[in-house]
């Protein structure tokens, strides 16, 4: 008996052994299960802007003992009828991650999720048992300014543990039109210098951090960047903590690399009510404002003071009458600064222009960047009961952001679509790992709609005490036991100890953010094209509101894709009635 139940097994395990790998494509916005059906795309049609990334996916299908030490190559990107070659796309290794618990109203069930994207270079998830499995591959393709419009050929080349090899080839199709360089959509998201440094084992308290921190750091702020967002604030254009005090050519420096080099929309005033003044509203009142002038004249030096803006966290989220009197005391601070220094210096808060209660009063003309959640956005827009303050604060000359935080539906929208315990469509976007992709992307189209112009978010290396973020999602836990996979989790922080380096490694969900920023940079040339009313209409086709989108990303590619055909068009008529005109295009 023992005998047959042995040669039964090594039977099974020389017939898994013996499977044919699968190679197949799909886009960035499917998530490929580790033991589902594959797809079956054999190939994949990209399209692209100059100065855009574009991802597909390769998911490999092969058995653990095949997919162990897999040498892979990409190629430089040939164009079709030239020999002109596009940079070879970075790949990275898809890591799966556990959800055990589901993220209240979750439309999506519990289990293991790929998200983390991992480098080539570092260690490979371990793979158990004989059964074949899928093994996805993320593919960045970088569109330089300097390409060709037209059709290219890419190709990923792959030699597998038993010897075997297989070749994946995609088409890229580059369109005649620049995105913008600086981004249009403005971001502010945190990560702060004492956070990098305690999930990668680093010493810091309140000193200057080491080189090794201050590499990791720059690794974040550009990381944010190569996504086209901006971290809230840059360590380089911090003054000295006991006087308050700016050394100009460093803080310059800095703001230079931030702005200049690495284009962000948006850069933070390094302030907080006990730093670096004990008390900038009252006997070091001067002293603070001077520092603040100080600063904002640095950003107006190299042309970049609309990128400014001061966001403190102690004025997040005011939630009674005493925390509205503390806003409205820093926004007469600061207005007092411009009208003493000539400058600008718009303060940013979350908070919706709507108060929770009358009696706390307005916080109107204090705040020049309001930033509500997503869901009141809804109310205040789109619910029949809204008071539409949203478009009086920007008739009013002032900024509307908006920020994701946990699972925060309305009372009203929930009534008016029937007191659903799953979320399956058209609510106010959740950021959480077991919601839809098309949550996080779709914010970028509906934006427009509303006149909102960026979007916060709080951190991005959060996660739970005793929580090991590269196996499990529930980062962030309520007091109440509710847990929500992935909130406050966009990058992964690789250790020495464990992946062999320190670096932060980028979410599948981070790339869906980037997705939305660039569509809205596409949404943004359109209106400056003249084709507000087809971008309007295209997006229409599967978003109409903030309560009201479809979960169809084959609605959202279809609308992109006419956009940019539409966009390379207008790009086309206008260079030509230039010419005609005897100018330059």
């Amino acid at each position: 008996m023992k005998r047959s139940l042995l040669l039964l097994l090594l039977a099974l395990t020389v017939h898994a052994a013996a499977q044919p790998v699968k190679v197949s494509f799909c886009d960035g916005m499917t998530r490929i299960s580790r033991s589902g059906t594959s797809p079956t795309a054999q190939t994949h049609t990209l399209h692209a802007a100059r100065g855009e990334w574009e991802p597909l996916q390769i998911i490999v299908t092969a058995t653990p003992e095949q997919l162990k030490n897999v040498e892979l190559l990409a190629t430089g990107i040939a164009k079709n009828d030239s020999d002109a070659l596009l940079p070879a796309p970075n790949v990275f290794r898809e890591h799966y991650v556990r959800v055990s618990t589901s993220t209240p109203m979750a439309p999506l069930p519990p289990g293991d999720y790929p998200d983390a994207l991992v480098p080539l270079d570092m260690p490979a998830q371990e793979l158990g048992g004989t059964s074949v499995v899928n093994q996805p591959y993320w593919v960045d393709v970088f569109v330089p300014y300097t390409a060709a419009p037209g059709a290219y050929t890419g190709e990923v080349r792959f030699k597998f543990a038993d010897g075997t090899s297989a070749i994946a080839s995609y088409t890229l199709n580059v369109w005649d039109f620049d995105l913008p360089v600086v981004p249009k959509l403005r971001t502010s998201i945190m990560t702060t210098v004492r956070h990098v440094a305690e999930v990668h084992g680093l010493e810091y308290k309140d000193n200057t951090p080491s080189l090794t921190h201050m590499g990791l750091l720059n690794a974040y702020y550009d990381l944010l960047a190569e996504h086209r967002l901006s971290v809230d604030q840059i360590y380089g254009s911090y003054p000295e903590a006991d006087t308050g005090k700016i050394d100009e050519d460093k803080v310059e420096r800095a703001l230079r690399k931030h702005l200049l080099h690495r284009h962000c929309s948006t850069v933070g005033l390094p302030i907080w009510p006990k730093w670096p003044f004990n008390d900038p509203l009252g006997q070091d009142r001067e002293a603070a404002m001077n520092y603040v002038a100080q600063w904002m004249k640095l950003l107006a030096k190299i042309h970049c003071e609309s990128r400014g803006y001061v966001i403190m966290g102690d004025l997040d989220e005011p939630n009674d009458a005493a925390a509205y009197e503390v806003v409205r005391r820093w926004g007469e601070f600061f207005n007092e600064v411009e009208k003493k220094h000539g400058i600008r210096v718009p303060l940013h808060v979350t908070e919706q222009p709507t108060p929770e209660k009358p009696a706390w009063g307005s916080l109107n003309g204090a705040v020049d960047i309001w930033v509500p959640h997503f869901s009141e956005v809804w109310k205040d827009m789109e619910w029949a009961g809204g008071s539409h303050d949203i478009a009086l604060r920007r008739q009013a000359g002032d900024e509307v952001w908006a920020y994701a935080a946990l699972v925060q539906i309305p009372d009203a929208w929930e009534q008016q679509n029937g007191m659903p315990k799953k979320l399956a469509h058209g609510f106010p976007p959740v950021w959480a790992l077991d919601y839809p992709p098309m949550s996080h992307r779709v914010v970028g189209w509906l934006f427009p709609k509303v006149g909102i112009t960026g979007f916060d978010y709080w951190d991005t290396i959060f996660a739970a005490e005793g929580v090991d973020v590269w196996k499990d999602a529930s980062t962030f836990k309520t007091p109440d036991g509710a847990t929500y996979n992935g909130d406050g989790s966009f990058i992964y922080p690789a250790t020495e100890k464990h992946q062999g380096r320190h670096a932060p490694v980028a979410s599948m969900r981070l790339k869906w953010l980037r997705e939305t920023a660039e569509d809205y940079d596409y949404l943004m040339l359109a209106r400056q094209l003249g084709l507000e009313d087809d971008a309007r209409r295209l997006t229409s086709s599967f978003a109409r509101g903030f309560g009201d989108w479809d979960d169809n990303t084959d609605a959202l590619m279809e609308a992109r894709h006419q956009l940019g055909t539409l966009i390379e068009s207008a790009e086309h008529r206008k260079q030509t009635a230039a010419l005609q005109k005897g100018g330059t295009p």
